[in-house]
């Protein structure tokens, strides 16, 4: 009997074995999806890691149910990258597998309830019974989540037991694959149409039929038909159902008249979803004096090194040299990724890759649908004859999973961006880190690039790891904008302030907008406002799931939750004292929105944040039209920071720096400094110097310092200096272990046994357990310890002891049901 052992997708520590069938012994290979079931009722795709001989001693095994590949979509290079994201990462192989593939490739099974063959008529049924026995006789069988929404409830099983305990009901599972392949209808000529006789024939037939002759006489025309005499044939095109319809301006009916006469057919041909334009191609530019310095650099130092972190100011031309670096490696018949690390960057950077390598790159993020994802997947992995469709992925963090057979080169622009790391759910893996393992499987090249290096990135060029190249000047040496600082404490107490802008803002806003330049002003919060607070007795409307204030968006006349989600209408009056002084605090994307509309009536304001931004498109016509010069001034969180390229921009204001300088991280002041340089790097690209306003009420602050002058180098001497003295990356490592339950004194209690059992072993690396500063999401309480260890402490040993620790704890019954997340290296 021959055995596998299966990946499931599920957070479970080991493998689990099952039996293969004796037909299927010849057809399982390492690396293909299998039906299995897991538990009593449950169906899982899974993925074959092992094939041997050993039968489990400790469990009986299933058989395998079905193979669902003709050939492995995993090949033994993944496996080795999904086992060191798993050690390292501390989560399950299970874990890895839901995040790697597209949903489209993971089939679970679905609960289907239908309804038994006896007489239900005589047995007395309850109201709800009532409404889901009629439902299933309308539509045959219904699922669980159709019968939560059907009665308005989150859980329907205990209405469901008692169908089940009065044998009304039965229930089936089924393996439902999500992912069809997209069908279009054509027409094409009917077998039985071989010569010119064969076609004079067919219309004599129609000659009583004018609607249906005339269709005939469209398919000619549209299909480009000809008698090929010397092949004896005919040659033409075929043609779109819809296309030859609309031609005729005739019915279906109609057209199914042909089909029944055998003069037309109609067929189904499997199509593309993702959109694969054919780019007008265009040639690269010329690299200037000062890039072509830089891209010769790159190449001799990849000669001997494999990691290099090209470090150039804002607007030097790094995507040119990325360009330059694809077109060779990709001569060279390898594979590229180019990482970036929000989906908004993408709209502006695949229209110039496409431009010059066409239907070469292929683009993938959280926006597709999940049949769009297995089709790209499907165009990265190599097929029968050794052919990739697409040789250039451009994606977010997630693409480091896609099935590479040949990486060549690595690219990842912005480097420096917390978006690289995954938070929730587990694998919490950093796709810049990852990438460069990735990278040394394939035997591949990684070029980082940004403007603001993290400070891990830049301690790895100074120890050697990583090589450096430097672009010093903007491209056509435009001049760095012009940074103001504008004291927003001093404006108030001169009542300079015009609302929420300091007159130097307003000032050079109004001319910006005299001279049909554009603006953009970034706050790092959206909503209306971040609170609404009562002026006489001060309580702030919070979430009732979550330990967090709710943010007010006027717009929709809500306050909700950013966290999980909760909403209510504004109160009109304090749900505390019933006074009906309620007033906004602060203020994010939408208030400044409303504030420009009334200082600048004439001119054309978008928003570019979450809430208007969620939408397939969302991003591209935003851009699009500020690209276009249909927005004058864009106002926009994190994602107007990162490596977008206008030429027209002349200002941009920063609208609270102090929100940033003064969130409780340890990075808090090198995030800051990165935000403000990024965003900065906007302004003045064309041949004319921008301006830069930062507000804020600490002019002092040495970070905004270092951002006027733009000394990279000096914030990272300082910052370094506080990581060596209170022990923080990327002199010590970091690791972050969250306990959550919906028992608070649960929390604590294991929380503190947790910590004793860790210093026995780690002693003062050992820090906390203490809430964090929002202590409870979606009503589950969390309390976090941090583990903080030298590099040359054994990391392997020492996370077998934290995992091991917390497992011996949760061995007790009081505590089986706490969940604990490890977060190596947080952000």
């Amino acid at each position: 009997m021959k055995y596998a052992d299966i990946i499931l997708p599920l957070a479970v520590p080991q493998l689990y074995t099952y039996k293969i069938p004796v037909e299927l012994n010849n057809k399982a290979e390492i690396g293909m999806r299998v039906v299995v079931q897991f538990g009593k009722r449950k169906f899982y795709s899974g993925i074959i890691r092992k094939l041997h001989s050993d039968k489990p001693k400790i469990y009986e095994t299933k058989f395998i149910d079905a193979i669902l590949d003709k050939k492995p979509i995993v090949t033994e290079l993944h496996f080795k990258f999904w086992d060191w994201l798993s050690g390292y990462y501390m989560c399950s192989l299970g874990e890895i597998l839901k995040a790697a593939l597209p949903a489209g490739l993971k089939l679970e099974s679905q609960t289907k309830i239908y309804l038994n063959s006896q007489n239900i008529k005589e047995i007395a049924l309850l109201e709800r019974e009532k409404i889901i026995v009629l439902a299933i006789e309308e539509k045959k069988f219904l699922t669980i989540n159709e019968i939560n929404s059907l009665l308005g409830i989150k859980n329907s099983l205990k209405v469901v037991t008692n169908l089940l305990e009065k044998e009304i009901i039965r229930i089936e599972e089924t393996i439902e694959e999500s992912y069809k392949a997209k069908l279009e209808k054509y027409i094409v000529l009917s077998e039985k149409i071989k010569t010119e006789k064969d076609f004079e024939s067919a219309f004599n037939k129609l000659s009583k039929a004018p609607k249906q002759s005339d269709i005939l006489m469209n398919f000619i025309s549209l299909s480009k038909l000809k008698f090929n005499e010397f092949e004896n044939k005919f040659n033409y095109q075929k043609i779109k159902k819809t296309d030859l319809l609309k031609k005729s301006i005739a019915s279906t009916s109609i057209l199914k008249n042909l089909f029944i006469k055998e003069i037309l057919k109609e067929i189904e041909i499997v199509i593309d979803r993702i959109d694969d334009n054919n780019y007008v191609l265009t040639k690269e530019k010329t690299l200037s004096e000062v890039q072509q310095k830089a891209l010769c650099e790159i190449e001799n130092i990849f000669e001997k090194q494999d990691n290099i972190l090209l470090h150039g100011v804002t607007s030097s031309g790094k995507t040119e040299l990325y360009i330059k670096l694809i077109k060779k490696y990709i001569s060279q018949g390898k594979q590229v990724l180019y990482l970036l690390p929000e989906i908004a960057l993408t709209t502006q950077i695949i229209n110039r890759l496409k431009n010059i390598f066409g239907n070469q790159v292929g683009v993938y993020h959280s926006k597709f649908s999940d049949s769009e994802r297995v089709e790209i997947w499907n165009k990265v992995y190599v097929n029968e004859n050794n052919f990739s469709d697409y040789k250039i992925i451009l994606g977010v963090r997630s693409s480091i999973f896609l099935p590479y057979t040949n990486l060549g080169l690595i690219i990842i622009d912005e480097e420096h961006e917390t978006t690289y790391k995954q938070f929730n759910p587990a694998p919490r893996y950093n796709a810049r880190d990852s990438a460069i393992v990735l990278a040394k499987l394939h035997k591949a090249k990684v070029l980082l690039g940004t403007a603001t290096p993290s400070i891990e990135t830049y301690f790895n060029v100074l120890n050697k790891k990583y090589a450096l190249v430097e672009i010093n000047k903007r491209h056509k040496n435009i001049e760095l904008p012009e940074i103001l600082i504008a004291d927003v404490k001093q404006a108030r107490k001169k009542k300079e302030m015009k609302s929420i802008f300091h007159n130097i803002l307003i000032e050079n806003m109004d001319q910006a907008l005299k001279n049909k330049e554009q603006i953009i002003l970034f706050q790092n919060r959206r909503g209306f406002s971040p609170f609404m607070e009562c002026k006489t007795c001060g309580w702030i409307p919070k979430c009732e799931h979550c330990d967090v204030s709710l943010t007010y968006h006027k717009f929709t006349n809500q306050l909700t939750c950013h966290y999980c989600g909760y909403s209510y209408q504004s109160p009109t009056t304090c749900l505390a004292c019933g006074d009906t002084g309620m007033e906004t605090r602060g203020f994010g994307t939408q208030k400044i929105e409303e504030e420009i509309k009334i200082f600048f009536p004439n001119a054309k304001v978008k928003r570019m944040d979450l809430d208007t931004t969620r939408g397939k498109k969302g991003y591209e016509k935003i851009i699009t039209k500020f690209e276009d010069r249909k927005i004058d001034i864009l106002i926009g969180t994190q994602m107007v920071s990162k490596g977008l390229d206008f030429d027209n921009v002349s200002i941009v204001g920063i609208m609270n720096a102090d929100n940033m300088l003064n969130y409780p991280n340890f990075r808090a002041y090198e995030r800051s400094f990165q935000l403000m340089a990024q965003v900065s790097g906007r302004a003045g690209r064309n041949k004319k110097q921008g301006k830069v306003i930062i507000q804020t009420t600490q002019k002092e602050n040495e970070i905004i310092k270092f951002v006027v002058v733009n000394a990279y180098r000096r914030m990272f001497n300082n910052q370094l200096r506080e990581r060596l003295n209170f022990k923080y990356p990327p002199f010590h490592r970091l690791i972050k272990i969250t306990i959550k339950h919906k028992n608070m004194a649960k929390v604590d209690s294991f929380a503190n046994l947790y910590a004793i059992k860790l210093r026995k072993t780690f002693s003062a690396r050992i820090l906390g357990p203490e809430y964090p500063i929002i202590n409870r999401i979606q009503n589950w309480y969390m309390k976090d310890i941090f583990v903080k260890m030298e590099k040359k402490l054994s990391i392997t040993a020492s996370k077998k002891i934290i995992i091991s620790a917390s497992e011996s704890l949760k061995a007790q019954k009081n505590y089986s049901n706490i969940q604990i997340i490890y977060d190596v290296d947080p952000i």
